[in-house]
């Protein structure tokens, strides 16, 4: 079964924090809240427009997004994603004429050398350099003390935090990291900027 935007997911907040002297905290847009991934599942979610599509792992979740979401996600070809590489040129057929595209920010995987179910964060405007994308609280999106591996793409670097709100320790911010060593399935927030 695959779930969609408009899961109904309480008392997560999706943070997109405007960089600068004092990176202050912008308001998130109204959007869908996120999917809710179960164990066996991979997931994708766009934080600035709330569009999201969950899979079972081993299925293609890029192909999946174009087909069922009418969304062109753009990651990096050869990338893994729900534990497939990507085929960029294949993936780009896929999509409508004219699909919104979304580039994938950051890929958190559940084991190490980016393997198994993963959850990817994408944006379809916007940049690393100027804004922060993140989720305070990985529990209401089934990630608590999963994350093994993480991607970053693009101009975007990764960290995850052994508390909410980004607090605790961390691994980051990197551009990739085949093992979050100590924070292995420990991570209940996850950051991306630039």
């Amino acid at each position: 079964m695959r779930v969609s935007a408009g899961a109904a997911v309480l008392g997560l907040a999706v943070a997109m924090t405007a960089l600068g002297a004092s990176a202050a905290v912008a308001a998130a847009p109204a959007v869908a809240p996120p999917p809710v991934a179960a164990a066996d599942e991979s997931c994708w979610y766009a934080v600035d427009t709330g569009q999201s599509l969950c899979v079972k792992t081993g299925e293609d979740l890029v192909a999946a997004v174009a087909e069922e979401q009418g969304v062109r996600l753009i990651i990096p070809d050869g990338e893994k994603v729900s534990g497939l590489k990507v085929d960029a040129r294949s993936e780009a057929a896929l999509a409508p004429a004219g699909a919104l595209a979304s580039t994938a920010v950051s890929t958190i995987y559940d084991d190490n050398n980016y393997g198994g179910g993963s959850y990817t964060m994408s944006v379809s405007s916007g940049s690393c350099a100027t804004t922060a994308y993140g989720f305070t609280d990985l529990g209401p999106i089934g990630w608590y003390n999963r994350v093994s591996s993480f991607k970053s793409y693009g101009s975007c670097k990764t960290a995850v935090f052994s508390s909410t709100n980004y607090g605790g320790s961390s691994t980051g911010y990197w551009a990739s990291l085949s093992s979050v060593g100590s924070m292995n399935d420990l991570a209940k927030s996850w950051r991306v900027s630039g």
